[in-house]
């Protein structure tokens, strides 16, 4: 039932995106069931006529022969171009339909690893999905010509049919075969997705240049060679399992063909059939034999495809078509009021998992500048992207001016937030629109993108590259223009600043290959930003930074330790408290001098 309902996904497709060549497809897939029946019948006709000196009876086999070796032929042939049609444009089709609903699945769903599986069956080309379900289409035609076969076989003789039941074994042994290498390869996905992801990391110029010059290429190599094998490994033996169990399927098929020859020549002999039928018994036979191969053929190589198909399913299902959604939840208010409230607020990366934060109670105040301090692992980068909602609360909740942040409509949160982060994207676009993603709607603003490159200083970069900002950027491209980590480092915040008028301002660590001067630069200039916001909207800036120095200025700073705050103040109280902000400010001063 599951294949079928998959199968109509592609039809509904195909009937909607191509339906003049799905029906030829169809008819010719119904013509040549016939036309297959009609070669038999023809060679038949053609033998006994010969053995009874029946002229006409003779000629008249040959034509239906010809005829339909003729049809059969032309039809196959017409009927595999117009299947490639199909699956070409249908597959193109679900390609783009995977792109859209992809990048609207939620941020949690690209830190799963069971969802992250399935988002990549569901990008297999779709071209090999849509040839896949076709290829269980065209059962449908041969179970025609199967049953065809058995009503001429039962014409010669009423228990020949029976021959049909020997070929069960090798349906039900294929069926448990093709079910045992599905689930081997659910098992190898992981080692899969590790091995490419170790050869690409071979291979990426921001990790080769480490390890040419610590050795480790061949280290890298080896562990990605060894998941190969062990994906290799696991795959041959199913395969080889699966392929014994055919052979013991198709043994007892050939024994009720051998049958049925046998029986069809006793026939002839006691004269109640003549010598065409034996051959026509034979014939049918082997014919039989093909078009059950062709039929677990197709069912092995269509269930492949469904589970790429499934998953494209999933992938619908999971997120509802961006282009038909609608706006949904509570509108995001214009200007903050209250601020953003934090009570209780717990989050776990794996349902029952270590919390990586827990009792969270915070009040942030519209207009405010705030500062999360801590030590590597305490939380501050999942902290924000629970306020960005880019993830939910385990436990607890957060509220924008005392509704909660869940109720909004999240498309419009996410509109009214900025954030530049240490792990920036590298969008290897033109240098203007590598900025301009920032603020879609003003991405070909020149004048926009240009004021907010200068302001974080990245005017220069842009300048400098052999075409300004229409200069391509990457390696990926031919004709690209690498940038060192700073430059691109420039280029994330031009683009972190360039929306105006957000409620939410994040600058997360974004300054690591910046020296202390271009750091310093950049947090005046998010300063006088956070000013800008504190009138327009009265919007929060939000900054994470190991640099006690640079925060100094924040209105609240906040300490977290162990996922939970440990203090919060302004600079001056939390020296005079003597804590955990003091002794950390302290042993960095002390480094520095």
């Amino acid at each position: 039932m599951r294949n079928l309902r998959l199968l109509g996904v592609v039809l509904g497709l195909c009937r909607r995106i191509a339906p003049r060549q799905l029906t030829w497809s169809l008819l010719l897939g119904v013509l040549g069931a016939f036309a297959s029946l009609g070669i038999g019948v023809g060679m038949r006709d053609l033998v006994d006529g010969l053995a009874h000196h029946n002229t006409a009876a003779a000629v008249t086999g040959a034509l239906v022969g010809a005829v339909s070796l003729a049809l059969s032929s032309m039809g196959g042939r017409v009927a595999e171009s117009l299947n490639a049609v199909l699956a070409e444009a249908v597959g193109a089709a679900m390609e783009h339909q995977v792109l859209r609903h992809s990048t609207a699945l939620p941020y949690g769903a690209l830190e799963d690893p069971g969802q992250l599986h399935r988002l990549e069956q569901a990008r297999v080309p779709g071209i090999r999905m849509v040839s896949g379900a076709l290829l269980l289409l065209k059962v449908g035609p041969l179970g025609l010509q199967v049953l065809l076969s058995l009503i001429l076989l039962a014409r010669t003789s009423w228990w020949l049919p029976a021959l049909a039941l020997t070929a069960l074994p090798s349906l039900w042994l294929a069926r448990r075969g093709e079910r045992a290498m599905r689930a081997v390869r659910t098992q190898v996905a992981e080692d899969t997705r590790m091995a490419t992801r170790l050869f690409d990391a071979a291979l990426a110029p921001s990790s080769a240049k480490e390890l040419a010059l610590g050795g480790g290429a061949g280290l890298v190599r080896a562990r990605g060679e060894q998941r190969l094998r062990r994906t290799a490994d696991r795959m041959l033996r199913a395969g080889l399992s699966q392929a014994r169990r055919e052979s013991a399927g198709w043994l007892v098929f050939a024994a009720g063909c051998t049958a049925a020859t046998a029986l069809a020549y006793q026939l002839a002999r006691a004269g109640a059939t003549g010598p065409g039928t034996v051959l026509l018994v034979a014939g049918l036979g082997s014919q039989l034999r093909g078009q059950m191969a062709a039929i677990l053929s197709g069912l092995r190589r269509s269930l492949e495809a469904m589970d790429s198909l499934d998953a494209y399913r999933w992938l619908l299902d999971q997120t509802p078509d961006p282009a038909r959604r609608q706006t949904a939840g509570a509108p995001v208010p214009a200007r903050l009021t209250d601020g953003l409230t934090l009570t209780g607020v717990g989050f776990a990366y794996t349902p029952g998992g270590p919390k990586v934060l827990d009792g969270i109670d915070l009040s942030i105040p519209a207009g405010s500048t705030v500062a999360l301090v801590g030590e590597h692992g305490s939380g501050k980068t999942t902290l924000v992207k629970l306020l960005c909602g880019l993830y939910r609360p385990t436990t607890g909740s957060i509220t924008v001016d005392g509704i909660p942040l869940e109720d909004l409509d999240q498309a419009a949160w996410r509109g009214r937030t900025t954030a530049a982060f240490q792990d920036f994207s590298r969008w290897e676009f033109r240098a203007r629109q590598t900025i301009g993603v920032g603020d879609l709607p003003r991405i070909h603003d020149t004048a926009a993108i240009a004021r907010t490159a200068a302001r974080v200083g990245a005017a220069p970069v842009v300048d400098q590259l052999p075409h300004g900002g229409e200069t391509q950027l990457g390696t990926t491209f031919g004709n690209g223009t690498e940038l060192s980590g700073g430059q691109w480092q420039k280029l994330a915040l031009a683009r972190a600043l360039l929306r105006e008028r957000p409620l939410l301002a994040v600058l997360d660590e974004p300054t690591a290959a910046l020296d202390a001067a271009a750091e310093h630069a950049v947090y005046q200039q998010y300063a006088a930003a956070a000013r800008t916001y504190r009138h327009s909207t009265r919007g929060i800036t939000l900054l994470v930074s190991h640099r006690f120095s640079t925060i100094r200025m924040a209105d609240l700073i906040v300490v977290l330790d162990g996922g939970r705050i440990a203090e919060a103040g302004s600079h001056a109280e939390l020296m005079a408290n003597g804590g955990l902000y003091a002794d950390l400010y302290g042993l960095q001063e002390r480094a520095y001098t």
